[in-house]
């Protein structure tokens, strides 16, 4: 989702070394959000001991786009080979959560962690989480609703969901509160929030033979690393997989994907982005009107293969807090 606002804060820390993944959550954390954005990458730890990033790649920035840029065809190949477990999973994803939960602090946004409107997204997120191939991997699912009128959701490793105020207010049914729900569940069910730790571990491999040295735990532990994670450095081409799997979810739940169609419409609408020849390039997103027109196009294809007469928007649902698991309103 777009609408993202993060404020910078400043500061300095003293890296740790020898960080372990289950052991990030105390000291680090509160240097990590410290330095959020002031800490320079560096080749080197303070004390000149373990680099931080391998021989092989002397600027930090070239370092950074291969950890995070988009994979060729034989990269994905062997990512696709490296596995990595829940419980890692988990750990890996843990400080980020931790971070982000700091950052919307910081920006004065109240996290809640039940009552109406979160136990409202959990039902529908229960609703498509049965659609994932990886449903059994993600059987136990964190949901936040994050007080805020930014119209935006997150994913972060593990199974952590934030849904923001704004976009529910936003949604104007459950339909398209669904599809993005789908398009969360996705980034989890792709493996894409994974890429950056699967990537590590290829090099792992590639440097532990050799004289150059990489260490994955110093890496994710230094600020810089956190603030791409926590950023989430998705590709337009997984933001378009994740609507697709939203939509098609929506639709197999019979929910009408038009609707998540028109929540998109109404972004471009409400923003109007402008067009500059190369600023898609930039984008972590594509542009809105670019994903109605996708989702319109699917709806056609979903149709075509799998004729449904009647689909549900659930305008009163969402109104009303009451998921359609619960409740089906006449329409």
């Amino acid at each position: 989702m777009n609408d993202r606002h993060r404020n910078n804060s400043s500061g300095t820390f003293r890296r740790m070394r020898k960080l372990k993944w289950n052991s990030s959550r105390n000291g680090l954390l509160a240097a990590l959000v410290a330095l959020w954005f002031a800490m320079p990458a560096q080749t080197k730890s303070d004390d000149g001991a373990a680099p931080i990033f391998p021989k092989a790649f002397t600027n930090p920035d070239e370092f950074f786009e291969r950890m995070f840029g988009k994979s060729g065809p034989e990269e994905q190949k062997l990512l696709e080979s490296i596995e990595v477990g829940a419980k890692e999973e988990r750990e890996f994803g843990q400080p980020q959560v931790e971070a982000f939960l700091a950052q919307l602090k910081e920006q004065g946004c109240k996290v809640i962690r039940k009552g109406r409107d979160v136990e409202y997204v959990r039902r529908l997120v229960e609703t498509i989480r049965p659609f994932m191939k990886n449903a059994k991997r993600y059987e136990k699912l964190t949901v936040y609703v994050v007080d805020s009128p930014a119209v935006d959701a997150r994913s972060f490793p593990g199974g952590t969901l934030f849904f923001f105020k704004g976009l529910l207010s936003f949604a104007e049914n459950e339909a398209a509160l669904v599809g993005i729900v789908g398009h969360e569940l996705s980034h989890l069910d792709r493996g894409h929030l994974l890429l950056p730790l699967k990537r590590a571990r290829a090099l792992e491999r590639t440097f532990e033979n050799g004289d150059a040295a990489f260490d994955p735990q110093a890496f994710f532990a230094q600020g810089t690393t956190m603030m791409r994670l926590v950023g989430r450095p998705f590709h337009p081409e997984d933001e378009a997989d994740a609507d697709r799997d939203g939509a098609e979810w929506a639709y197999r739940a019979d929910y009408d994907p038009r609707e998540m169609a028109a929540l998109f419409f109404r972004l471009h609408e409400r923003d109007r982005s402008p067009r500059f020849p190369f600023a898609s390039f930039f984008r972590t997103h594509p542009y809105s009107d670019d994903r109605h027109d996708a989702i319109m196009k699917q709806y056609d294809e979903l149709q075509a293969s799998d004729p449904r007469e009647t689909l549900y928007r659930g305008q009163k649902n969402l109104a009303q807090r009451i998921a359609r698991s619960q409740q089906v309103f006449p329409e």
